[in-house]
């Protein structure tokens, strides 16, 4: 039996050198990690390859540590202290490395203090990474993609995709330890801060506001939009540029059907006039986010403007879209440091405009008139900034968790799927769950009117079943844009605006920008504009009338002739004040009237279906004479009146 044991014990030793791929990592069957010392992230693919280690212990110096894949090692040389909490990283493209982490620590090939032995080169398809400690104890391992694992690895290799690296997600030298992340993307949350706010609603002043910042600007402007389209908007920063603002344009490159040639021609035009143009594209297929989706610009690091529309003509003729322009140099700041952080990616994901986009000729456009003494509704509200991925979505989740009376939705897109569940799903069907009145408006225009179609009813018949105060509906025929293109909520007290459609990709994926703001009057103000959009028509009656001055004898009979007024819902009714008391006296768009001499004020109230009301008011003048009429068929509808004309007439004639 005891030789039948060292036989399968030698057996045991020989498989599991099998496995091990250099004799770096045969001496350490275990991994002992005493020291804090640990890998934190790698990544084996473009935009470059690079291991960062962490350490969440004491100080200690890496001097005889190294790195290796089993071919190739790197070994620290010499004094190189790493601190508690602290990172270094080695790349073997330190200056790709830097531009989506800037600021970081990072060793390569030719910096001092390193030794190179073999080719440390991670494969993209799968390969193995080990950190061993001075004494060459293995502390650290992990195997990722198709590489076969071997002890102490325990289970399958990590997944690893092309342009992903990996993080640390938890302790241990397990497939459960990593997760798979885009190198340098970047999401920030800020703290609750004090702010000054005003609203903005598209398409009515969406361009006058923005171009009013624009010429207001004295030092620096930041863009970062989806799509530029608009020459009216372009003209005015070629104009700040011309006068010595410093402008920057960072531009998607590789919008839904791409770049329009007009597009180009703008951008093309901005950078002849000073504009400094930047466009965010794939590059060996990686980018930082599917799509730069943000819209907001940033205005001498004390004023934001976070929207949820692009700058194209759309957005400022037909577009329904909300903004808020916020004023708070800390805010301001924070907005600076995202667009800082994507403009870093310069030479991976970021690059000029000519190396991005055909040239195109085009405008330049026209300028806009405004009234620049105009003062909007501002505000003192509480705000936070929030970008994807995942913070936007995780900020929204949160604020639908504390609801208690309101949740009001506009959104372009709803994703299908979030119906079988999802953290937002999640979250507002509680709060529908516990007497929260919801109300969801959703777009209905080409691409996603069959989808939200679909998403309302399903919404609409669990509402129904679950007794909730929820209803979904999309726009009709008569509302009053042409595209619903928003992505507000507003929640009790607080509105969300932002460029996050309710969609995967929006959340998880894009780059995307948001402003929570806590606010009961910024609240009730984006109420009012919402319930004006959910009623489907927001526009009163066009009230025509043949005639707004009449002067007649009291022979005469004065006709009041309101049938040429016309509303899209249609008209519900009309109503005539004859003698001016604010009451009415007549109803129906047509009737002849005898008045008594003197000037009557007559005052018309059309209504519509959605509850619009319109007024006109016209003047009769009434000569004396004997009356034609007896004075109790005063107001008398036209049909009663000229029954007893006929009469009369037919008298005469017998």
């Amino acid at each position: 039996m005891r030789k039948l044991l060292a036989v399968l014990s030698v057996l045991s030793i020989l498989l599991i050198s099998m496995f091990v791929p250099t004799s770096e990592a045969t001496d350490v069957p275990t991994v002992h990690s005493p020291s804090g010392v640990f890998i934190k992230r790698f990544c084996p693919t473009y935009p470059g390859e690079f291991i960062t280690i962490s350490n969440d212990g004491p100080q200690i110096d890496l001097n005889g540590w190294r790195l290796s894949d089993g071919e190739g090692s790197v070994t620290f040389n010499g004094s190189i202290s790493l601190p508690t909490t602290t990172d270094i990283t080695w790349s073997d493209s330190p200056e790709r490395f830097l531009c989506l982490y800037p600021g970081e620590v990072v060793y390569h090939k030719s910096s001092t203090g390193i030794i190179t032995k073999g080719s440390l080169k991670l494969a993209d398809k799968g390969d193995q990474v080990y950190l061993f400690d001075q004494d060459g104890i293995l502390i650290d391992v992990v195997y990722y993609g198709t590489s076969e694992p071997s002890s102490p690895w325990i289970g399958p290799a990590v997944p690893c995709k092309k342009g992903e690296m990996l993080l640390r997600t938890a302790e241990g030298s397990e497939y459960g330890s990593w997760s798979s992340e885009v190198p340098g993307s970047f999401s920030l949350l800020t703290p609750w801060s004090i702010a000054s706010a005003s609203p903005v609603l598209y398409p009515d002043d969406g361009l006058e506001v923005m171009v009013r910042q624009v010429d207001l600007a004295l030092s620096e402007i930041c863009v970062s939009t989806y799509i530029l389209e608009n020459w009216t908007l372009a003209r005015h920063l070629a104009m700040a540029a011309v006068r010595g603002v410093d402008v920057t344009l960072l531009l998607e490159g590789q919008p839904v059907g791409g770049v329009s040639e007009n597009g180009a021609a703008l951008a093309y035009y901005l950078q002849e006039n000073g504009v400094d143009v930047w466009v965010m594209r794939s590059s060996e297929s990686f980018r930082r986010y599917d799509y730069l989706h943000a819209k907001y610009m940033v205005f001498d690091g004390e004023r934001l403007i976070v929207s949820s529309e692009n700058m194209a003509d759309s957005s400022f003729t037909s577009n329904r879209g909300w903004a808020i322009l916020v004023r708070s140099s800390s805010i301001a700041r924070d907005a600076l440091t995202v667009f800082q952080m994507d403009l870093g990616g310069k030479g991976v994901d970021v690059f000029p405009l000519d190396l991005s986009l055909p040239f195109h000729e085009g405008g330049p456009g026209r300028t806009l008139n405004y009234d620049r003494q105009r003062v909007s509704m501002e505000v003192t509200v509480s705000v936070i900034l929030s970008t994807s991925p995942f913070t936007i979505q995780d900020t929204l989740v949160n604020a639908l968790g504390g609801s208690q009376e309101r949740v009001l939705v506009q959104q372009m897109n709803f994703e299908e799927d979030w119906l079988k569940g999802g953290e937002i799903m999640d979250a507002l069907s509680r709060a529908a769950g516990r007497g929260v009145t919801v109300r969801i408006l959703l777009d209905s225009g080409f691409g996603t009117k069959e989808s939200n179609q679909r998403v309302a009813e399903a919404l609409n018949a669990e509402a129904s079943e679950r007794g909730w105060d929820l209803e979904c509906r999309l726009p009709g025929p008569s509302s009053p844009f042409e595209r619903l293109h928003n992505k507000g909520v507003i929640i009790d007290d607080q509105v969300l605006v932002g460029s996050a459609n309710w969609v995967d990709n929006s959340m998880r994926c894009n780059r995307e920008m948001a402003l929570l703001v806590r606010s009961m009057e910024m609240a009730d103000h984006f109420t009012r504009l919402f319930e004006d959009d959910w009623k489907g028509d927001a526009v009163p009656p066009v009230i025509s009338l043949p005639w707004h001055f009449l002067e007649v004898s009291q022979q005469q009979l004065v006709l009041l002739d309101a049938t040429a007024c016309h509303d899209t819902s249609n008209i519900a009714e009309f109503a005539w004040d004859l003698d001016g008391d604010g009451a009415s006296d007549l109803y129906g768009p047509l009737h002849a009237v005898a008045l008594m001499p003197g000037e009557h004020n007559v005052t018309l109230r059309v209504t519509d279906t959605m509850g619009n009301i319109a007024y006109e008011n016209v003047t009769v003048r009434v000569s004396g004479g004997q009356a034609a009429i007896p004075s109790l068929l005063l107001y008398a509808p036209l049909p009663v009146i000229a029954l007893l004309l006929l009469i009369r007439r037919n008298k005469r004639r017998i």
